[in-house]
């Protein structure tokens, strides 16, 4: 048997075993996945269902902005899941898929925290009117006037017309959805500061 038959061998006898870890990949991410958007989706549910049992205003719209953030993540996770055969470097990480879920479990909750996260700054920007534009939702403070303070900042300072809220809701989704989007924003802050300065 010549040195390329036995790798041809090798190489046969290990696709049925990258096959099998491969498919357990697939369900173990999009398993986590779920869960994780499942839990934050739980935690935005029950702040609200307190804000609307008590009266009181938790954050104004910024629970739902994070959830759409979460969603939107989700969504592009999955895209990301079912367009691709090779998300994940199966053959790498071989000998770790074996013996342990724990990274795959970390490595499916990264997008929705990421989609939170993003969604947040982006919001945080927008409020500080950073950016302006038509298709960016205007903020003015509600409530009793009082936003001077960072808790009644956090309270009162909110989307001003009813568009500006849904607009809101539709860019922490879009924060979420694309990875780089929120990035773009903070660098080109960035250099428009600099430049500002020069």
């Amino acid at each position: 048997m010549t040195k390329s038959d036995r790798n041809s061998t090798t190489c046969e006898e290990q696709k049925p075993l990258l096959n099998s870890i491969d498919s357990n990949v697939h369900q173990t991410i999009v398993l986590w996945l779920f869960i994780a958007t499942l839990v934050i989706t739980i935690f935005v549910a029950i702040a609200l269902i307190i804000s609307d049992l008590t009266g009181k205003t938790i954050l104004t719209i910024l629970p739902v902005v994070i959830l759409a953030g979460v969603l939107g993540s989700f969504v592009s996770a999955l895209n990301r899941i079912y367009s691709s055969s090779n998300i994940f470097p199966i053959v790498k990480y071989e000998e770790l898929l074996r013996n342990s879920n724990n990274y795959l479990i970390a490595y499916s909750s990264i997008p929705p925290l990421v989609g939170a996260i993003s969604a947040t700054i982006l919001y945080i920007i927008f409020a500080g009117e950073i950016i302006k534009s038509p298709f960016f939702p205007e903020f003015s403070c509600q409530g009793n006037g009082n936003c001077y303070e960072f808790i009644l900042f956090l309270k009162n300072w909110s989307p001003d017309q009813a568009q500006d809220f849904a607009k809101a809701i539709v860019w922490g989704f879009i924060a979420g959805f694309s990875e780089r989007f929120v990035p773009d924003i903070l660098n080109h802050v960035v250099s428009k500061s600099n430049e500002d300065k020069t």
